[in-house]
């Protein structure tokens, strides 16, 4: 992880690029790299391209894109699943569509006969375990939820210099709210949330008027203790969560079917956006908490592993349901779990 006095890391992503371009235009990168076939779709023609990245009948690792998650779905259950006769591990991911019940407004909800294929797909005899970025529903023993991590549009790294923030410790113990607003009922929440650090959250939480610039919005958060990642696009509160604990803040982020795998991060966890979820006093008791993970170096060396692409490539190869890790175990030198649950006053 070190390179002379940079560290550097693997980045984690599940997104795949560049959109709509047609499922035969994409560039195989991140975690869909690391699999024997990659299921491609777009919005575009062609909507479905598989592109076996090794060759290989028997697939154990397949990355299946929702990209175009109708056409995707149909292809891989109609396709795809009756040719598979060894075992097989599934990813599912590089978009916001939600499953198994695809809850983002952008989109129409799978009807019946889709549902059955995603059904049929997890009850193969042969899937080993389905790891599905923006989970929308948890408790089966088969499938997991997957964080989606970063987001490169413009192309991926192989690795990634981290940034060096200033510890925790030093930062003003505010709130930062900055996010994109865009039309549509599937923004709502972050218009909530806005309106609410703008006002009962006003006195300690920092809300620009207008988005910002990258950069700009990157050394906002350095100077702040905790990020506000309300969702939007899907259920993940990534990239900006993220981002945040790269550049050694607290992201807090809404309870959802993804939070087996935010379990493995020192975030600070809201039933629900509603004006009491936050207030000085919550914030530093998950800044006291949380702080051994970001300014410990070990803990922090652990931080950062578990932010790249290694680290839940392991647990994706093992084929394991993700699951919190035994922090105690895992980390000797952080003596606080990843996650803190404040429960709706």
């Amino acid at each position: 992880m070190r390179d002379g006095r940079k560290m550097i890391v693997r980045p984690h992503s599940t997104r795949l690029f560049p959109k709509n371009r047609g499922a035969d235009g994409y560039a195989v990168t991140g975690l869909a790299a690391r699999c024997d076939w990659v299921v491609l779709s777009d919005n575009r023609a062609p909507h479905v391209h598989l592109h076996r990245h090794r060759d290989t009948d028997r697939p154990r690792h397949i990355f299946l894109s929702l990209r175009a998650p109708f056409h995707a779905v149909r292809y891989f259950a109609q396709e795809i699943l009756p040719a598979l006769a060894s075992d097989f591990v599934l990813i599912t991911g590089s978009e916001d569509a939600t499953l198994p019940h695809q809850t983002d407004a952008r989109w129409r909800r799978f009807d019946a006969a889709e549902r059955a294929m995603l059904a049929r797909i997890l009850d193969h005899p042969r899937l080993v375990h389905w790891y599905a970025e923006n989970l929308d529903e948890g408790g089966h023993a088969k499938r997991s939820p997957l964080p989606l991590g970063l987001v490169f549009p413009d192309g991926m790294p192989d690795e990634l210099v981290l940034p060096a923030p200033p510890p925790l410790a030093r930062r003003p113990l505010r709130l930062f709210c900055a996010h994109r607003h865009r039309e549509g009922p599937q923004w709502q929440t972050r218009r909530d949330v806005t309106r609410l650090a703008q006002g009962p959250w006003q006195g300690f939480c920092t809300a620009p008027a207008h988005e910002m610039p990258e950069p700009a919005f990157m050394a906002q958060v350095e100077r702040h203790a905790v990020v506000l990642c309300a969702e939007g696009g899907g259920l993940d509160p990534s990239p900006k969560a993220w981002s945040a604990l790269l550049h050694g803040a607290i992201p807090i982020i809404r309870n959802t079917a993804l939070m087996p795998a935010y379990a493995h991060l020192p975030v600070a966890v809201v039933e629900d956006w509603h004006a009491d979820a936050l207030s000085p006093a919550r914030l530093a008791r998950w800044r006291d908490a949380l702080l051994p993970w970001f300014d410990d170096a070990s803990a922090r060396r652990e931080v950062l592993h578990r932010l790249s692409a290694d680290y839940w490539w392991r647990i994706i190869a093992a084929g394991r349901p993700v699951a919190p890790p035994e922090p105690v175990a895992q980390l000797a030198d952080a003596p606080h779990s990843g996650r803190i649950v404040e429960a709706r006053a």
